[in-house]
């Protein structure tokens, strides 16, 4: 019968895994996005959209990296839960926000990976009479992803800072990764705002975001890794029970 050190130890295992698998998935999806234009040129950069074959695949697998670290988030909030020690209540929150951003990343992703695709394309290829038309409602969806984008970046700071808390204040793991993903999480919160007034750029805030996450999902393998073994090894070490006939 599994033992509660298997199973918080399993989770651990798990986590660290889907964390920096999550990141990875998301570096190469974004590497091979299309991005020769200005994002905010608008008529450049949707003929740019219209001529990638790739652009919903790319998009899915933006979604699945995002739901693969969240996955790693739900098997870190289990290890440390199942430990007892530290602000629970602080993890509860980081789930919580996790849901949320989850949700809100998926809308994200239905709208620029799916519904932007399918007017951009309706744009080029309408005729002049029809063009004006079919431009205003990809801009409409443009314009709905800023807003997607802004709280998607909020919600995830949220989630970081309070799982970084969550770290910083407890005992299951070493304490000063938490401290990377708060830092992130504010990072990503003050892009999200950033957003809502400017539109989409890469700034400096989420550029230190990207690279505080990465380090810190790196790092959490590491230690959840390690923990995991440990959970295994003390599960070895343990006596038998008496035997009985």
């Amino acid at each position: 019968m599994e033992t509660r050190a298997e199973s918080t130890a399993l989770w651990a295992r798990t986590g660290a895994i889907a964390l920096p698998l999550g990141v990875i998935l998301l570096v190469v999806a974004t590497a091979v996005h299309p991005s020769r234009e200005d994002v905010m040129n608008h008529e450049a950069v949707f003929r740019e959209y219209a001529l990638s074959d790739g652009w919903i695949a790319i998009h899915f697998t933006q979604w699945v990296a995002g739901l693969v670290f969240f996955g790693g988030l739900v098997a870190l909030y289990v290890a440390m839960t199942a430990k007892r020690e530290g602000p629970t209540a602080l993890a509860r929150f980081g789930v919580t926000a996790m849901v949320l951003t989850a949700a809100a990343i998926t809308m994200l992703q239905a709208v620029d990976g799916v519904a932007l695709k399918w007017a951009v394309d309706a744009w080029v290829d309408a005729p002049a009479d029809k063009e004006p038309s079919t431009f205003a409602a990809a801009m409409a969806l443009r314009w709905t992803e800023y807003a997607l984008q802004s709280y998607s970046n909020i919600l995830l700071g949220l989630t970081l800072i309070f799982f970084g808390l969550a770290i910083a204040y407890g005992n299951a793991y070493s304490r000063w990764p938490g401290w990377l993903a708060a830092g992130s999480g504010v990072a990503w919160i003050v892009h999200g705002l950033m957003v809502s007034y400017v539109g989409l750029f890469d700034s400096a805030p989420r550029g230190v975001a990207l690279v505080l996450m990465a380090a810190w999902a790196f790092v959490m393998a590491v230690l959840m890794w390690r923990s995991g073994g440990r959970g295994h090894a003390a599960r070895a070490a343990a006596p038998a029970g008496p035997l009985t006939a």
